[in-house]
């Protein structure tokens, strides 16, 4: 009796082609894998294709922000205003007191709060004739961080307007040095440096 073992050799050209294509099959077949387990995770959860590209992440200040929106969406105008006006008080306080605890040597006798900061330099980041337009552009900075002061100022012939700006300092050097310090911040935004009177 005859044995016909035959042995098989591939070229090189061959065992590559082969490889290939194993590794083309696994990655489609991950891919697709993938996908339906998504498809069917989703479906099981009653969630539809439509509902997914509505669905936007959000960070935790963004949803804050977004929260407080619809709760001065309940609030009147008036009411926003009022509410707004309070805040800005409370920040320009704030600021105030961190001021006088660097400056020991002076003291701030109890005035109002605006006089008190009479003499003191800001950095505008921009004026709007509503405060809603100036609350709006305010919250861009408060997302990212910051405190933005928002102050109701009488232009006259023009009405009422409302500055949004940053900071309060001693001097024109301090708020200059706050730029330089923040550059990234400033880079591309319209700011101007103002004396509060």
């Amino acid at each position: 009796m005859e044995e016909n073992n035959k042995v098989i050799i591939f070229e090189k050209k061959e065992i590559i082609l082969v490889l290939t294509f194993v590794v083309v099959l696994i990655i489609t077949s991950f891919t697709l894998g993938i996908r339906l387990g998504k498809k069917l995770a989703l479906d099981e959860s009653g969630i539809k294709s439509e509902d997914v590209k509505t669905v936007e992440l959000k960070s935790a200040v963004e949803e804050d922000v977004d929260k407080t929106m619809t709760e001065d969406s309940q609030l009147t105008d008036d009411e926003k205003l009022k509410m707004l006006m309070d805040e800005s008080k409370n920040r320009l306080n704030d600021e105030l007191e961190k001021f006088s605890t660097e400056e020991k040597a002076t003291t701030v006798p109890d005035e109002a709060p605006k006089s008190a900061m009479a003499g003191k330099f800001t950095i505008q980041l921009g004026s709007y004739e509503t405060m809603d337009e100036a609350k709006q552009f305010a919250e861009g900075f408060t997302i990212r961080g910051y405190s933005p002061i928002i102050n109701e100022v009488r232009i006259e012939g023009k009405g009422n307007w409302y500055r949004v700006s940053l900071g309060l300092f001693n001097s024109v050097d301090e708020a200059k040095s706050y730029i330089r310090q923040e550059q990234s911040l400033f880079s591309g935004q319209d700011h101007i440096i103002s004396e509060i009177k």
